[in-house]
């Protein structure tokens, strides 16, 4: 397909993040796809640019965009061990089709980019809607920037990783984010504890819902407990329920945006923020 660059006709024709390629540009897409990725004709094809360099002016500037192949699955709902990014490697998601959904399994690595220009030639089938489309970048974007914690301090717990989970989504409407400070990120010797502040961060509005006290402090309490089990290998020295009108990226900055809270994405999600320890 030979195509003019016309960065006016990619805006018109509604190109975005999570936009969904046609038939015609999946034929592209598939010429320009890395050896071992097979395009099936049912596969959807996502767009996973961000919107600013999907439409901007200078093909120079921009010269590519990026796809990500979906394989449509046989599943009524997502797997929950895949679903909401989850696992770093594979995300599967419903997308409401009429009264029905249909479940997409995307792979990290089945993505490549194309010539921006071809996107002047037609409009998208479909474009994901915001929390589809952000849940995608997001996992994206962990690949790269999630927390990293010390193996000696994940053996100390990660046991329980099925009881932190599950207490999370117990809160998942309240719970937009959980932040943790180790004392350390140092590999330490058994003998020597591990200390771990966290910040639970909740949308604004549930500050002024009846009953938040109460709540605040139920979340306070259950986690706290939580780490407390741990004793004396983890201390937690404290928890902090605070909310996101509270908070200060000074405040976070130390903090690593913890691992299982996925769970959140199922109602809403922030920025993930680069964390130190407490040594600096």
């Amino acid at each position: 397909m030979t195509t003019m660059f016309e960065p006016e006709a990619i805006e018109q024709h509604g190109w975005r993040q999570g936009a969904v390629l046609g038939e015609a540009l999946m034929r592209v897409a598939r010429e320009h796809a890395p050896t071992g990725i097979s395009v099936a004709d049912g596969d959807w094809l996502i767009v996973t640019s961000h919107d600013c360099d999907v439409v901007n002016s200078r093909l120079d500037k921009e010269p590519v965009v990026e796809v990500l192949r979906a394989e449509v699955v046989a599943r009524k709902a997502p797997d929950k061990q895949e679903a909401w990014g989850r696992n770093p490697r594979v995300i599967q998601i419903a997308v409401e089709e009429g009264s029905t959904s249909v479940v997409l399994s995307c792979r990290v690595h089945e993505r490549w980019t194309i010539p921006r220009e071809v996107l002047s030639a037609e409009a998208p089938v479909r474009v994901l809607d915001d929390k589809l489309r952000r849940s995608i970048a997001e996992w994206l974007a962990k690949r790269y920037i999630r927390a990293a914690f010390p193996t000696a301090f994940d053996g100390r717990w990660r046991a329980s990783l099925r009881d932190w989970t599950r207490l999370l989504a117990q809160h998942s409407r309240s719970v937009q984010g959980v932040y943790l400070r180790l004392s350390t990120l140092a590999e330490l010797e058994p003998e020597t504890p591990y200390k771990c502040h966290l910040i639970v961060a909740v949308p604004a509005s549930l500050r002024t819902e009846a009953g938040w006290a109460a709540k605040r402090d139920q979340i306070d309490r259950e986690i706290e407990e939580f780490w407390k089990q741990f004793e004396p290998a983890i201390e937690c020295v404290g928890v902090e329920v605070l909310g996101t009108d509270e908070l200060t990226l000074a405040e976070i900055e130390p903090y690593q945006r913890f691992d299982a809270d996925w769970v959140s994405f199922t109602d809403d999600t922030v920025a993930t923020p680069l964390g130190t320890d407490m040594a600096t």
